[in-house]
């Protein structure tokens, strides 16, 4: 997650036009060691310093060089993906990126910043704009960004270590404030909600599940009325996106319900049993029973994200859309607790979000109560807040 800055207002030394938002700003050298004039400058400003190194060790390693400075290398042609960047970039609240250095490492980098939800702005040695492969990308010279970096105040920066203790450790309703802050409708479908989906025709019991139903509702309609952004998570299987991770379901003698529900968990002896399809995978694509439940889908503005494993975070585009929006914090709300809520929050909260779990709206079917109440023990343990959906609504209103 990449946290929502604080507006700080700086004197301007000099004369000269500071940074805007420089509390959430990094000098990024990819490849190359920073101009030292550019270094002085960051380091004056009290901007995060990373330096970016190609490695050959197949791990990449991480090196503090001082106050405000940091040394990360990268294993693969990606300075971005195949380094530890976002981790170190997003755990010290940055926003945007300064650029510099080897001009391909650097646009390599750049881009892939701007993909993953960064502000990033390409520093170039002169002053004609530099061709970036007829990629549109904000661009400053090093001459520009050193004056800049002059007329910026040092001050209050998100790396700071009191000012990562004060936001690590905000109250609820300070974690709450609607516009920083995404309700994620899990798995609100009919196959796993209504009485003639495919969870309701194995005959199995889900009380818990009917009785969520109009709690999840509410909660989504105090969503709407607060302004908090509504994302729909939409589970899609089937034979394209079929694979050792997926939702399918195999008999087994091992697990409380007779059945495993993923290749992967399948421990089979013997030839490989052979299923009705429209019976083992729910949620196929086109059917009713991948629809959402009937008065709980999206409206206009709201985001559908569609999944192919159980979290909603992985091989998805949540992550890129809750960075768009600024988004902080994360309530969830739907189906199943111990399965795919569970799955979600926990790749959530490793990514930095603020991860709560609205106790009274997620639910399963009563054969896997007691996986429910490991889950629900387990998220308030290790990653999240578990709580009664009236106390949400009321940090919102």
């Amino acid at each position: 997650m990449i946290p929502q800055t604080t507006e700080l207002t700086h004197p301007q030394a000099d004369g000269l036009r500071g940074l805007d938002a420089p509390e959430a700003a990094a000098l990024v050298c990819a490849g190359q060691p920073c101009p030292a004039p550019l270094r002085a400058a960051a380091a004056r400003a009290e901007i995060l310093l990373v330096q970016v190194t190609p490695t050959d060790r197949v791990e990449p390693t991480d090196q503090l060089d001082g106050h405000g400075a940091v040394t990360i290398s990268h294993t693969g042609p990606s300075p971005f993906y195949a380094s530890d960047i976002d981790l170190v970039l997003r755990s010290n609240g940055v926003r945007t990126l300064y650029v510099c250095g080897d001009p391909v490492a650097g646009m390599r980098l750049a881009y892939d910043a701007q993909r993953k939800g960064y502000r990033a702005v390409l520093v170039r040695a002169g002053n004609a704009p530099a061709d970036v492969l007829g990629l549109r990308m904000p661009q400053i010279s090093q001459a520009e960004l050193t004056g800049q970096l002059a007329g910026t105040a040092p001050g209050a920066r998100n790396w700071h270590e009191a000012v990562k203790a004060e936001r690590m450790a905000r109250p609820f309703a300070a974690r709450l404030e609607p516009t920083r802050t995404a309700l994620l409708m899990i798995d609100v479908l009919n196959d796993f909600c209504a009485e003639d989906g495919v969870i309701a025709k194995t005959k199995a019991a889900m009380p818990r599940v009917t009785e969520a139903l109009p709690r999840i509702r509410t909660l989504l309609e105090g969503a709407r009325a607060a302004g908090a952004h509504v994302l729909h998570v939409q589970a899609i299987y089937g034979p394209m996106f079929r694979g050792q991770g997926s939702p399918y379901r195999y008999p087994s003698t091992q697990t409380r319900e007779g059945a495993v529900w993923c290749a992967s968990a399948a421990d089979i002896t013997g030839a490989a049993p052979a299923f009705d399809p429209t019976m083992v995978e729910v949620c196929r694509e086109g059917t009713w029973g991948a629809d959402f439940v009937e008065g709980m889908g999206p409206v206009d503005g709201e985001t559908v994200i569609r999944k192919h494993r159980y979290s909603a975070y992985l091989d998805t585009a949540l992550d890129a859309e809750l960075r768009r929006r600024g988004i902080e914090t994360v309530v969830l709300a739907g189906v199943t607790t111990n399965c795919c809520v569970e799955s979600t929050a926990r790749d959530l909260a490793m990514s930095d979000y603020d991860t709560v779990i609205a106790e009274d709206c997620v639910a399963v079917k009563d054969l896997v109560l007691p996986l429910h109440d490991a889950s629900i023990e387990q998220i308030r343990t290790y990653f999240g807040i578990v709580t009664p959906s009236d106390r949400i609504l009321d940090a919102w209103h």
